[in-house]
């Protein structure tokens, strides 16, 4: 895996630009996600049913795509987001969203393993999109799901979503290119190319994705990778299992209440995306 013009990337480096780069251009991730509904559906439901004016903590907030909305419903949402780009950008667009949006919004920079906000203070606390993916070690993980056991008031409600990890695609060929898709970039209005591929490492259980952006061919030719594509995004997302979501939920001193696929509460299985779980704060919670 390397760079244009630079050489190979060490592991950490790696972890680094798989964090952050991603969430680099929040108009482009926007654009990509723009689709993206079901999830939110489904978090803005779990909000709805437990309730009026729920106090929320979003961990990996963003830009808002699921905030924006439970504000909306007339919820209370703490954002949590580590990237500064993504925050600045949910404040531009919660500020030209009709009504007292956000006033009810309150986006914080922060580290969703050490929570910079109160202990029992939020009815709710939800993990969508993924978020726990860039979490690489079972300790970081552990870390996030006690801080979201802390700031949940007693009979206070976690919910988050992450890949079912698929070990066919895990293992596809990391020189080919996946997920070819022509589109206009949504600042410059170039004819650009989207394209991926992977290389998966068994022994961290991080998969290091490349997205790459190219230049359209005029048409009609077809899209062929050049030597050197024109720009290269990287994003890491540690795999996560099932039986080692059910013991981060024990040991955070939490109650699993369902683990399900596809926002459906489905039974996983192959053809599975999404692993959606639920659980709750004891009465008595230390």
């Amino acid at each position: 895996m390397t760079r244009r013009g630079k050489g190979p990337l060490d592991p950490e480096a790696l972890l680094r630009l798989g964090t952050s780069e991603h969430y680099e251009d929040p108009e482009l991730y926007d654009f990509e996600y723009r689709d993206h509904r079901h999830d939110v559906a489904w978090y803005r439901g779990l909000a709805r049913d437990r309730g009026p004016r729920q106090r929320v903590v979003e961990l990996g907030a963003g830009t808002g795509r699921i905030s924006l909305p439970l504000c909306h419903d007339g919820h209370g949402v703490v954002a949590v987001d580590r990237m500064p780009t993504m925050l600045d950008h949910l404040r531009r667009k919660a500020q030209g969203v009709a009504g007292d949006v956000a006033a009810r919004l309150e986006p914080v920079l922060g580290d969703i393993t050490a929570l910079p906000l109160p202990d029992a203070g939020a009815d709710l606390v939800f993990a969508p999109f993924n978020v726990l993916m860039h979490l690489y070690s079972w300790e970081d993980l552990l870390r996030c799901f006690r801080e979201a056991a802390r700031v949940l008031v007693p009979g206070g409600r976690f919910a988050f979503d992450v890949l079912l990890p698929d070990l066919e695609w895990l293992t596809w060929d990391p020189e080919e290119r996946h997920s070819v898709t022509h589109f206009t970039h949504p600042r410059t209005g170039a004819a650009m190319v989207y394209s991926t591929n992977h290389t998966y490492d068994p022994h961290t259980q991080v998969c290091h994705v490349r997205i790459f952006y190219d230049d359209a061919p005029k048409r009609p030719r077809a899209f062929k990778p050049p030597p050197e594509p024109a720009q290269v995004v990287h994003l890491a997302h540690r795999q996560i299992f099932p039986e080692e979501l059910r013991h981060l939920v024990a040991a955070a001193g939490l109650t699993l209440d369902s683990l399900g696929g596809n926002f459906r509460g489905t039974r996983l299985a192959p053809g599975v995306d999404s692993q959606c779980g639920l659980c709750t704060k004891p009465q008595g919670h230390v």
